[in-house]
């Protein structure tokens, strides 16, 4: 029989004893499990042959490279260090090798051969930059080739708490029961864990294309601090539960396009932050995300969390947002949020296809105010197996209550097998209320998964004002199209959405929507 009523005693177990299910003991799991990895990868879609260059090629092998060394990082940065004199290109070819940190110099081509790759070891010692290609103050270097930088992500977390991956939707949708389902699955890190599988900071004229990133540990492909960044024809394909394995991180950085990419992942798709304990300094402005496809356990697209500084003008166009294989499907497909007191606004979505992300569009405006609370080393200690130490990166009024969402365009969204409605949200905090303002939701079509929903109605839907923002945290909404709450300038424009199995949800429902 199908449970499609939460009653009392569940919402107070869920109130006392809803704990995350963060696993934080016991030795690496390396084990894979049968959807860890996605069905669908079109990798001939996204990455080609290409011809190995012939002018001015440092080969890794001329350096004393082999497939058979448990370390060529010494090898491949003596060949990093030539080519840098004379603006070269280093090659990497002949099958995969292991590698520690390897140090990207100005002027330089890294060119992995297709069905070529660098690896990381298996244990995790060695990263003295938390990445296998890191890059910092350079300028005009490419990453090309075909080939592959690989993660080994698996050798880095621990066992899940289910033995299996779900994949079978349940009998009724509830998004704490989704959540918990969710959390389960993921593989937490072990305190081995050495990070990402590219980090490029302080960089000029960066451009990647034709590469891919497989099975990161970390956040997969980290640019920070950089101005004029060009991706294209890039796969991020990682195990997807693999927890903070995200695809793009893109902090603090300007003029950046990400154009044809494949990201698939545990965490977040494409995700923009720009936060003081970040090591970011100033706005960041201009982003382009096109044509790109994305799988993610998490948000497919997300401006924040960790946002103090502004972020503005920034495009997503002509993208498709989905989840395969694994229960539940993607958290939010555009996800557009300040929660430690950035500026966020000049955003423009525009013809989005998704199908099983749960919620459409979540906007959110909070004042978590990390910045008083984290620094540098605190914020991630968790995410590297390490104890969270109390410290702080800013004064706490220095981003308290300053954050803002304004000027949201999205337009032309198909989304199938949605769960959740759409959210727009401010906040009331301290007898203070904050507003999103100008956001305008255009030629929506909203199809709702076929299932049952639970029966949740609350008396009233907390604020959820000062942690951390996601669409599951308002849990089960008495709303199925749009639940929007401290909103100024709200426009729907030929909002279309089905209705649910339910009969107990409304199609709308405003808040203080002025």
């Amino acid at each position: 029989m199908i449970k499609d009523r939460r009653k009392v005693t569940d919402k107070l177990n869920t109130l006392l004893f809803g704990k995350d299910l963060r696993i934080t003991k016991g030795d690496v799991f390396s084990a894979l499990y049968e959807y860890d990895y996605s069905s669908y990868y079109p990798e001939d879609k996204y990455v080609y042959s290409q011809d190995l260059p012939k002018d001015n090629v440092f080969d890794i092998r001329d350096y004393g490279a082999n497939a058979k060394f448990e370390d060529n990082a010494v090898y491949i940065q003596m060949a990093v260090d030539d080519a840098a004199k004379t603006g070269g290109t280093v090659l990497i070819a002949g099958g995969e090798y292991v590698t520690t940190t390897v140090f990207l110099k100005s002027d330089v081509t890294l060119f992995i051969e297709k069905n070529s790759a660098l690896s990381s070891n298996k244990t995790g010692v060695g990263y003295n930059h938390k990445g296998i290609i890191h890059a910092d103050s350079v300028h005009n270097v490419a990453l090309t080739g075909g080939g592959k930088v690989k993660g080994n992500g698996e050798y880095f977390g621990r066992k899940p708490l289910l033995d299996k991956n779900v994949t079978e939707h349940a009998e009724c949708i509830d998004v704490i029961e989704m959540r918990r389902t969710y959390r389960a699955q993921l593989r937490f890190a072990h305190e081995s864990k050495y990070g990402g599988a590219i980090y490029i900071k302080n960089c000029t004229d960066f451009v990647a294309d034709n590469f891919i990133i497989e099975n990161s540990a970390h956040w997969s492909f980290r640019i920070e601090n950089c101005n004029n960044v060009k991706i294209n024809n890039f796969i991020i394909n990682n195990n997807r539960n693999v927890a903070n394995a995200d695809g793009f991180d893109i902090a603090g950085t300007s003029n950046i396009s990400i154009n044809h990419c494949f990201v698939s992942t545990a965490d977040d798709g494409i995700c923009i932050k720009n936060a003081v304990w970040l090591g970011n300094t100033e706005t960041m402005s201009n982003i382009s995300v096109t044509d790109c496809e994305v799988i993610s356990r998490a948000n497919s697209f997300k401006i924040g969390t960790e946002t103090t500084y502004d972020i503005s003008n920034v495009t997503v166009r002509n993208c498709k947002f989905m989840m395969t294989d694994l229960y539940p499907g993607t958290v939010s497909g555009i996800a557009i949020e300040s929660a430690d007191g950035s500026r966020v606004h000049n955003i423009t979505v525009q013809n989005i296809i998704m199908d099983r992300v749960t919620c459409p569009v979540f906007i959110r405006l909070c004042n978590r105010n990390r910045a008083a609370e984290v620094d540098a080393v605190s914020a991630n200690a968790v995410e590297f197996g390490k104890k969270k130490k109390k410290a702080s990166s800013a004064p706490k009024d220095m981003f308290d209550k300053k954050g803002e969402v304004f000027n949201i365009n999205i337009s032309d969204i198909t989304a199938t097998n949605a769960e959740i409605p759409v959210i727009v949200a401010g906040y009331r905090q301290h007898g203070s209320t904050r507003y999103v303002s100008d956001v305008t939701l255009k030629n929506f079509e909203i199809y709702y998964a076929p299932y049952k929903e639970i029966y949740d109605r609350r008396a009233f839907i907390p604020e959820y004002a000062d942690v951390y923002p996601e669409s599951w945290r308002f849990r089960n909404l008495p709303t199925y199209g749009i639940w929007a709450r401290h909103v100024k300038g709200l426009k729907l424009l030929d909002f279309n959405c089905s209705a649910p199995r339910s009969t107990w949800k409304e199609k709308y429902i405003m808040e203080d929507v002025l």
